[in-house]
């Protein structure tokens, strides 16, 4: 069976909730497939696949009141789990990475009916779909980690179209995007819950508005338009921003060296994901030495633009 990738939201956490676009990619360093297990004990077998049958059971339900909005063959997937079926994942969890999406888009890509029919479906109903499945895990779901986890192609969020299919650009690259490791697993809720009473100020959201969301959308463009430099200017407004006005989302012991990148020229740091821990998404100019300056991080290569 194939891997299904974790999921990288590069832009557009929290702000994509206030107008602005949001670009999330496939990030192949993580991921996870179907494989199974022999010789384990009941107990053994329960551990590995934690919360999967009641998962099976969660989606047989909504079958049962015709609500289910994918198209699965629900009791080959049970079966299947009798038999010793289980995700074996390195994804981490409470980074925001999609370790739940990449499960269930795993789901929706060997054990969906109608193979043919669902190529030809719109983004957006896919995407309700997914969400759907993957409200299991969280009680909502917006469906992004695991439509990016399924069609392992970049996704453009916001906008008129609400989701399309993007490329990247082909082109000589001189920036390295990266990824900090915390070594802080978090929830999110708490962080979207703060971002969100912070704009119940109207001053404050007028300011985000204004200050904020335009640097996201410029990053976006210049990312994709393969324009490194300007990326890199970008995300300096936007971790500058993040800092001074919403620093709870940055982990305090990283709040110096996040300034160390403000007041140089070699590398920027910004929220990745909801913020809190995880991971912190950087770029830089020169990635070797980067990994010198802060060796006492673990940084990961990512992408170059």
């Amino acid at each position: 069976m194939q891997n299904y990738p974790a999921k990288l939201l590069l832009f557009g956490e929290h702000t994509v909730n206030l107008g602005s676009q949001a670009l999330a990619v496939p990030l192949p360093l993580f991921s996870g497939k179907w494989t199974f297990v022999e010789h384990l004990s009941p107990s053994e077998l329960a551990a590995k696949q934690m919360q999967l049958p009641q998962l099976a059971d969660f989606l047989d339900r909504l079958q049962q009141q015709g609500e289910l909005l994918a198209e699965l063959d629900v009791a080959a997937f049970r079966q299947s789990l009798y038999e010793g079926l289980v995700f074996e994942s390195n994804i981490p969890t409470g980074y925001g990475a999609g370790s739940s999406g990449a499960l269930v888009a795993g789901i929706l890509g060997n054990w969906k009916l109608e193979i043919g029919k669902l190529g030809d479906r719109p983004l957006s109903e896919l995407k309700k779909a997914l969400a759907q499945m993957e409200a299991f895990f969280h009680g909502t779901s917006s469906g992004t980690d695991p439509l990016v986890c399924f069609l392992r192609k970049p996704v453009l969020l916001g906008g008129v179209a609400g989701a399309k299919i993007v490329e990247l650009p082909s082109h000589f690259p001189t920036h390295q995007i990266f990824l900090l490791d915390t070594g802080m697993p978090r929830q999110a809720t708490p962080y979207i819950s703060y971002f969100l009473e912070k704009m119940q100020d109207e001053a404050f959201a007028a300011f985000c508005k204004q200050a904020f969301l335009p640097s996201v959308d410029a990053a976006i463009r210049a990312f994709l338009d393969g324009n490194g430099q300007s990326v890199f200017e970008e995300i300096h407004r936007i971790g500058e921003f993040q800092l001074r006005n919403l620093e709870l989302l940055i982990p305090e012991k990283f709040r110096p060296i996040w300034q160390q990148g403000l007041d140089g020229d070699l590398f920027k740091l910004k929220v990745c994901g909801a913020g809190g821990g995880g991971f912190l998404l950087g770029i830089t100019t020169d990635f070797e030495r980067t990994k010198t300056v802060l060796a006492t991080h673990q940084l990961l290569p990512v992408m170059k633009v």
